[in-house]
């Protein structure tokens, strides 16, 4: 039964990779989409933006636990970090990483290939910035996920902070307007408070 159990699993994760993405089309994420605001559920106070970085120093009340007269600063910052390992060919030519390998027997083969560690996040110091050094390569929120008149992400106790027209849903469309789309479903607000948005690094060049 064991056995059984671990063919089926595998089974599963091999047909799940190949399955057609049927999401929203975001579009790439934009600093004019970045929006601020705190998380009080739980006995938490915690400062957070919309591009994943969470808490600010050195400004103040930013953190605390318990949130009360009693609580204690809980940190500096936190910023998400997500990591890859990209396969490049190799090209005697250039110095430019730049055909990128993603076809499975290839990379299997491991001929003429290098690879590439590639780590991503924002943060309030120590980015990388494009050359004309106006803006930071990092992750920007994509507009669609809150009302673009509200100053707040979209929170779950702000209804006036929902995006108006729904929640994007597949392609284009968009769905649930009015109702909250949390972690526990349409329309569910469960957890003492919550906050979605999505971001990505197509900034970064």
């Amino acid at each position: 039964m064991k056995k059984l159990s671990y063919i089926l699993l595998l089974t599963s994760l091999i047909f799940s990779q190949g399955k057609k993405y049927e999401g929203p089309d975001d579009p790439a994420g934009d600093i004019a989409a970045e929006r601020e605001g705190y998380m009080t559920g739980n006995r938490v106070f915690l400062y957070f933006r919309n591009n994943t970085e969470l808490s600010d120093w050195p400004k103040v009340n930013v953190s605390r636990w318990p949130n009360n007269l009693d609580g204690v600063k809980m940190t500096d910052g936190i910023g998400l970090l997500v990591g890859a390992k990209v396969y490049i060919k190799d090209d005697p030519t250039t110095q430019i990483d730049s055909v990128v390998v993603s076809d499975p027997l290839e990379i299997g083969d491991g001929e003429g290939l290098h690879k590439l560690y590639f780590l991503q996040t924002s943060y309030r110091e120590e980015m990388d910035v494009n050359p004309a050094g106006t803006f930071e390569y990092g992750f920007y929120p994509a507009f669609g996920y809150f009302n673009e008149t509200s100053e707040y992400p979209a929170m779950s106790n702000r209804p006036s902070s929902w995006p108006p027209n729904g929640w994007p849903a597949t392609g284009t469309s968009t769905k649930w307007p009015g109702e909250w789309d949390g972690r526990f479903g349409r329309g569910v607000i469960y957890a003492d408070l919550e906050t979605y948005f999505v971001a990505n690094d197509a900034q970064d060049q």
